[in-house]
């Protein structure tokens, strides 16, 4: 039982943004390019498989070359620096309001 509550927990803390993340894109599709919601959704959705795969793959390399020991400290700076990019993105929504794009015809 135990095991089955922690990668419960597990589980909402590591996809539990994902819903968040996604309504805050469509919202910032819909000021800034309201004709492409679905592909800023679809784009969105990308990044985090793009992510998971990219994760994947430099855990593998940091095991391989560094050791099963050295995952901790590297996972901390990763984090730290989503962190710094989620704070710069949030002065940046603060400081610039979003202006709809004109949209172009292209017949």
């Amino acid at each position: 039982m135990p095991l089955a509550l922690t990668v419960l927990a597990w589980g909402a803390v590591a996809f539990g943004n994902v819903p968040g993340l996604q309504v805050y894109v469509v919202q910032q599709a819909e000021k800034v390019a309201p004709d492409a919601v679905d592909v800023a959704a679809g784009f969105n959705i990308a990044a985090f498989n793009l992510g998971v795969a990219g994760g994947s793959w430099g855990g593998a390399q940091v095991v391989q070359q560094l050791g099963l020991g050295h995952t901790p400290w590297i996972a901390a700076l990763v984090t730290l620096g989503a962190l710094a990019l989620t704070l710069y993105s949030g002065r940046l929504d603060r400081r610039v309001p979003a202006q709809p794009q004109p949209v172009v015809s292209r017949a």
